[in-house]
């Protein structure tokens, strides 16, 4: 397993922050600006079927290099906590990688939050896990730029 890690305090309260970086679906394509060629730019995001994320749901995600992605929210624990695994990859992660596991974590942090991303990611083989491992270092610069982001908008 491959596992990357982004964090950043944000001078927020933590149900604030979590609103922004987990309830809102639309913020996803905010602040998740990718990174190089290999990591595309979210451009849209939904829960399938409508309505707020939720345990147990779907979300499809539109990229900026024309793929879609689906995921499954693993985990939605207001304002503590938010997971989710990939379910339906696009051609890059296919390649390289059986899943990829994302959890978001929120704690009080004094009269700020500490958000931490943490991804895992498993690679196919021993054959796929350089490739896996140079992607998961480049999609971590892009987890730092997104929490860098959503920090930025809640100045």
């Amino acid at each position: 397993m491959i596992e990357v890690e982004a964090c950043v305090v944000v001078q927020r309260p933590r149900p604030e922050v979590f609103a922004a970086a987990a309830t809102n679906t639309d913020n996803l394509a905010k602040f998740f600006s990718g990174y190089a060629l290999l990591i595309p730019a979210i451009t849209s995001a939904s829960i399938d079927g409508g309505g707020e994320p939720r345990e147990g749901a779907m979300r499809s995600v539109s990229l900026s290099d024309g793929t879609h992605i689906r995921e499954r929210i693993t985990r939605f624990e207001v304002p503590a906590a938010h997971g989710y695994e990939i379910v339906e990859m696009n051609a890059l992660q296919r390649l390289f990688c059986t899943t990829m596991i994302s959890l978001w974590t929120f704690a009080d942090e004094g009269s700020a939050t500490r958000v931490v991303w943490h991804y895992t990611i498993v690679p196919k083989g021993p054959f796929t896990r350089p490739l896996a491992w140079g992607v998961g270092r480049l999609f971590q610069r892009a987890m730092q730029r997104c929490l860098e982001d959503l920090a930025a908008s809640l100045r």
